[in-house]
C-alpha cells in the first residue's frame, strides 16, 4: 500500500502531486512546524502506525519531514524499523540505505543536498555568499525572505535559527542588514518630511528661522522615535560570546 505524506508550505502542490502518484491512503498536517510531526497525535505518527511492513510512504520532498540531517537519519530509521520503504517524488528513487549513506556523508563533510539543510552553528563563507537578497540559488533567496519577516515580527535570533534550522550568525548578520536597510528608509523618509516641512512653513510663515525651527523639530520628533524603539535592549537575540577557558 502507498501511504502519501503532505506538511508545510505549497500543501496544495504537495496533496495534488501525491494524488496524482497515486496514493492509496494520504496523510497531512497541515502547514504545521517540523516539530509537530513528533506528537503522538500528528498525521505522520498515524501513518507510521498504519502502515504495515511491504508498504511504501511517499513524499513530495525532504522538507515534508524535517530540514535536519539527524532528524532525516532517524526517519530513516524507524522506517527500516517498520520495514516501509520510501519514495520522495521530486527525486531520484533510492532505497533507505542509499538515503542513508547520502545524509552520513553530507553530515560528515558539512555540505548541503538543499539550502534548508543545515547545522545551526557558525556561519561560513558558503553561507555568506548563499544566504542574501540576490542569492543564485532560489531557496536560498527564500530563505533570506522568510527570515527577514520573521525578524520584522520582532522573533529573536535564536528563535528564528531553530525554527529555520540555519546558524546563529548568519541570522544575527541578516538582522544587521536589515537594520541597516530600517535606518537608511527613515533617513530618506526625515529628508522628504524636512523638505515637505519648510514647504508647508512657507505657506504660513514668512520668517526662515521660524521654516527652519519647524523643519528641525519635525525631524527631532521623527529621529527620537526611530532611535528609542531601535535602542531596545536585545540582550536575548544577539550570540552570546563564548568565554575563553583559562
Amino acid at each position: 500500500m502507498r501511504l502519501g505524506y503532505a506538511r508545510g508550505n505549497n500543501l496544495t502542490q504537495q496533496l495534488d502531486l501525491l494524488e496524482d502518484y497515486p496514493v492509496d491512503e494520504l496523510f497531512s498536517d497541515g502547514n504545521q512546524d517540523e516539530e509537530a510531526i513528533t506528537s503522538s497525535a500528528s498525521e505522520f505518527q498515524a501513518l507510521l502506525k498504519f502502515a504495515q511492513a511491504g508498504d511504501m510512504m511517499v513524499i513530495a520532498s525532504w522538507e515534508v519531514v524535517s530540514r535536519d540531517y539527524r532528524q532525516l537519519l532517524m526517519c530513516l530509521d524507524r522506517l527500516e524499523e517498520l520495514e516501509v520503504g520510501l519514495d520522495v517524488v521530486n527525486l531520484p528513487a533510492l532505497t533507505i540505505e542509499e538515503w542513508r549513506q547520502i545524509f552520513l556523508w553530507s553530515l560528515r563533510n558539512d555540505r548541503l543536498l538543499h539550502p534548508f539543510l543545515v547545522k545551526v552553528g557558525k556561519e561560513r563563507e558558503r553561507s555568506k555568499d548563499a544566504y542574501w537578497l540576490f542569492s543564485r540559488e532560489p531557496e536560498a533567496r527564500k530563505l533570506y525572505r522568510e527570515i527577514i519577516l520573521l525578524l520584522i515580527e520582532k522573533q529573536t535570533i535564536r528563535q528564528v535559527a531553530q525554527q529555520k534550522r540555519v546558524p546563529l550568525e548568519t541570522v544575527y548578520r541578516i538582522q544587521q542588514e536589515l537594520k541597516q536597510l530600517q535606518l537608511a528608509i527613515v533617513l530618506v523618509v526625515c529628508f522628504l518630511l524636512a523638505i515637505f516641512s519648510i514647504k508647508l512653513a512657507e505657506s504660513y510663515f514668512d520668517q526662515l528661522w521660524i521654516q527652519v525651527t519647524i523643519c528641525v523639530v519635525v525631524t527631532g520628533v521623527i529621529l527620537w522615535n526611530v532611535l528609542i524603539d531601535s535602542d531596545e535592549p536585545d540582550t536575548q537575540s544577539k550570540p552570546a560570546p563564548k568565554e575563553k577557558k583559562t
